[in-house]
């Protein structure tokens, strides 16, 4: 789609489009931390076997219901703080970090920032000194907006921050610590401060026309998380982020309610899953209700309900570990009942996937099997979309029967969020993989295509070729009923000793090796080391020696990592089994 009908192609014409058509919805929901309470809690662990009990402080936050803006609100408060941008200064394309958790205020700041033309820099709030100033710098900030709690960070670095003049700052209703309040008085002294309260009333004193984006213009520089050096700053447009929420118009399921239904919002907004489906929300009027990955559940709250339960959401976002800790949560659960109850829901599981397979009714088994564990999830719920990393075969099985139908989702930040249909793959020969056997790199094109990475040609040049491909790394496989699998990652081809290969199965919460040892010596090494054969349990010994005669290393005796794995598949999926 090169854009979201009819016609959308800036992000702030998405609002003023919602604006024209209901102007008096509600959405955009927040709930406000009244209070802070800390109480003795107990904690169980077992150690070598032996149970143990401790106390331990720990804090319970008190809640408000949600509260809710109007879509004629939402666009009369980001005109004002636009506005109040404009008169520190700021022009078109300035640039505009947040530094903050994800809440309305992150999403009515970046709202402001294209109702002028302005740059969204993103960084995670839980980044470091190191990773923050490396994003202020290198994007040339103009201004920063924060939480109180991140204000520390700044301080400790403020004397190495180049561009930055204007700070502005939020906090919950309950106040700010001791911590925070002190280094806001250190950042008073080095940057023009001030509350967002206060730059809204500024630009309500100080109106501005609205100055908004092209569809080419960038709309963020969206920092990636840095896992194998600096952080990179990914450059999307308007168009690129419209074309992902047009190509969500197509797709989304036609029993989502987009008068009723709300989406429940927690994963960080600074990652592009977040905020490619809250840029839909607001463009298509389904309601956001913000949470807290603290607050998700009642097991950190205290009078009051868990965000899940008060917002009863119908859409819920969520990466492979969210899903995993709600599926040992559930059987959990199963695993304190009779037996034959176990018995009983884990038949009806199967019986589940079985019926949904063939279209068939599945109501009786969701009214008195699944009841409780859909309330505990709101009960509510209609679709969940996993993304981030692939999902475990097991851990979607279960949430499509217990819970609702989980939608797993592959993209990536250089394609604006969401992949695009027009894909090919490419030959890989140092890992055996060609496109003639329906293998190879994903390479993906489209109009949601990023533009390169900030000041970073070499790597834009890595990933984006000439015309327009980007390399994704990721190796795929057309499966025979045209469904495109992701097998492995091209940087997962390592040169290592060739006693050892570990592998990093998607599939698996840990990461698990593979050794090419001499079997006869096994025992005699085991016993001469004091260790216990149980203790050897999760290791699997492929007795026939790697080398390059038999396929098993490159001719400079590295590892063929692909081809060790598929040798050896009974023996990872015995370990995938283990984990489960």
């Amino acid at each position: 789609m090169e854009c979201a009908p009819p016609g959308i192609r800036t992000v702030y014409d998405a609002l003023q489009y919602r604006i024209s058509q209901e102007p008096d919805k509600k959405s955009l929901g927040k709930r406000e931390i009244q209070e802070i309470v800390t109480k003795d809690k107990v904690v169980r662990r077992t150690v070598n076997g032996q149970a143990t009990e401790s106390t331990k402080k720990w804090s319970y936050f008190r809640l408000t219901d949600y509260s809710w803006m109007t879509y004629q609100e939402i666009g009369q408060r980001t005109r004002a703080l636009g506005a109040g941008f404009r008169h520190l200064g700021l022009v078109k394309d300035s640039r505009v970090m947040i530094y903050a958790p994800t809440s309305r205020e992150w999403m009515l700041c970046a709202l402001a920032c294209y109702s002028q033309g302005m740059q969204v820099v993103t960084a995670y709030d839980t980044l470091g000194e190191e990773g923050v100033l490396h994003a202020m710098n290198q994007a040339k900030v103009d201004l920063v907006l924060m939480h109180v709690d991140q204000m520390p960070v700044l301080a400790n670095v403020m004397e190495q921050v180049k561009t930055v003049k204007h700070i502005a700052f939020f906090h919950d209703a309950y106040g700010m610590s001791a911590k925070a309040e002190a280094a806001l008085g250190k950042v008073r002294g080095g940057f023009d401060v001030h509350a967002l309260d206060a730059l809204v009333a500024m630009g309500e004193q100080f109106p501005s026309d609205l100055h908004v984006a092209e569809p080419e213009d960038t709309a963020l520089v969206m920092y990636t998380s840095g896992t194998t050096g600096p952080p990179k700053g990914v450059l999307i447009s308007h168009g690129a982020l419209m074309s992902t929420s047009g190509a969500i118009a197509e797709l989304v399921p036609d029993y989502i309610d987009f008068e009723t239904d709300k989406v429940l919002s927690y994963l960080p907004l600074s990652h592009v899953l977040a905020f490619f489906v809250e840029t839909f929300c607001i463009y298509s009027g389904l309601g956001v209700g913000y949470g807290s990955p603290r607050t998700l559940t009642e097991d950190n709250v205290t009078d009051c309900l868990g965000d899940i339960r008060t917002l009863r959401p119908a859409v819920m976002l969520g990466v492979p570990q969210v899903w995993n800790t709600i599926r040992a949560g559930i059987l959990r659960q199963v695993s304190s009942k009779p037996v034959l109850v176990q018995k009983l829901f884990h038949g009806a599981v199967a019986l589940k996937t079985w019926l949904r397979s063939y279209n068939l009714p599945t109501g009786l088994l969701d009214a008195v099997i699944f009841k409780k564990t859909r309330e505990a999830t709101g009960g509510n719920l209609k679709i969940v979309i996993t993304g981030g990393a692939p999902i475990n075969q097991h851990v979607q099985k279960l949430i499509n029967a217990a819970v609702c139908p989980m939608i797993q989702g592959y993209g990536m930040t250089e394609m604006s969020g969401l992949a695009t249909v027009q894909c090919k793959l490419v030959d890989v020969p140092e890992a055996n993989y060609y496109a003639a056997n329906n293998e190879g790199e994903i390479w993906l094109r489209g109009p949601s295509v990023f533009k390169g990475y900030l000041d970073d040609e070499e790597e834009t040049r890595k990933t984006l070729t000439a015309d327009g491909w980007v390399m994704t790394g990721d190796i795929g496989r057309w499966l025979p009923n045209g469904r495109l699998a992701i097998i492995d990652r091209k940087k997962n081809l390592a040169s290592t000793s060739a006693i050892l290969c570990l592998c990093a199965d998607s599939r698996m919460t840990q990461p698990v090796a593979l050794v090419n040892i001499d079997a006869g010596q096994i025992g005699h090494w085991a016993d001469e080391a004091g260790i216990p054969p149980s203790q050897l349990m999760d290791i699997r010994i492929d007795p026939e020696l790697w080398t390059p005669e038999n396929g098993l290393l490159t001719a400079a005796s590295k590892l063929k990592r692909v081809d060790i794995q598929k040798h050896n598949q009974s023996n990872l999926d015995d370990m995938l089994k283990m984990q489960d």
